[in-house]
């Protein structure tokens, strides 16, 4: 999630601590002290599933945690943009696929996430 108005401390007073975050101000990169920095802060979690399950497997995980935390979500509003976010890589010299059941799509629109994929 990415929020323009709170800053990664307020994210994770809320939600926890994230797999991954950054705050408002960051650095983009911190090899360069004098380039651009951030202008929202980050808060992500990553499945804990190894990345050799279902890609189903790990968006329910996100799944459950969003239905746990309705209420902190709704809290935050419109104060965050909030996708799902999935990489899905592939042997060099296999074509890979997924399946989303009809139940994990029913509770993703039931939370109104869009979920987003990037093939490789």
């Amino acid at each position: 999630m990415f929020s323009e108005s709170l800053t990664l401390t307020e994210l994770v007073a809320v939600l926890g601590e994230p797999t991954r975050g950054y705050d408002i101000g960051d650095l983009v990169s911190p090899r360069r002290p004098d380039g651009p920095r951030r202008t929202n802060a980050h808060w992500s979690l990553g499945s804990a599933a190894l990345r050799t399950q279902p890609l189903d497997e790990h968006v329910a995980e996100l799944v459950t945690f969003v239905e746990a935390h309705s209420r902190e979500f709704d809290a935050l509003g419109d104060k965050v943009q909030i996708d799902v976010f999935c990489g899905v890589f592939t042997a060099d010299d296999s074509q890979g696929g997924f399946t989303l059941g009809s139940d994990l799509i029913r509770r993703l629109s039931a939370l109104n996430l869009d979920i987003g994929f990037d093939l490789y």
